[in-house]
């Protein structure tokens, strides 16, 4: 029973992420709202699908203890943190604190195949959005 409410709980606070951040992706300008909208809606989608799919295979198994690892968890709110900041620091800023904190949080030795890592991962992200999609990750207001 434990499982089904973890399982519920989870699922129904990707619904309010997703609702919440909904209303702000709708204000960004053009189509760059699509991207985000679209990805939003289906985050919502598949926790309804989650919470009934939960409900019915998970309904006969009697656990004791079902833990939740905190640490997946801050990842994933950060993940929709940094999504909204991109609304005021720019796909630069955002991805940068991202990069800092990831740093920390994972407690990286080697930094330098990580550094060139998410170097190749920031640039291919930044190509693709502004030549692939049409879709520019640099909020021009910001920059003056």
């Amino acid at each position: 029973m434990n499982r089904i409410k973890s399982n519920i709980f989870v699922s129904l606070l990707l619904i309010l992420l997703s609702t919440i951040l909904f209303f702000f992706a709708k204000d960004y300008p053009g189509t760059s709202k699509n991207f985000p909208i679209t990805i939003l809606l289906l985050i919502f989608i598949l926790s309804i699908g989650q919470i009934v799919i939960s409900i019915y295979r998970f309904k006969n198994i009697h656990q004791s203890k079902f833990d939740i690892r905190l640490f997946p968890l801050i990842i994933f709110i950060l993940s929709f943190l940094f999504i909204y900041l991109m609304k005021f620091l720019n796909f630069f800023g955002s991805f940068g604190l991202f990069f800092l904190i990831f740093i920390y949080l994972f407690n990286i030795k080697n930094k330098k195949f990580y550094i060139i890592g998410s170097l190749i991962l920031f640039i291919s992200i930044y190509l693709i959005f502004e030549f692939g999609l049409k879709v520019s990750l640099i909020n021009r207001e910001f920059l003056g």
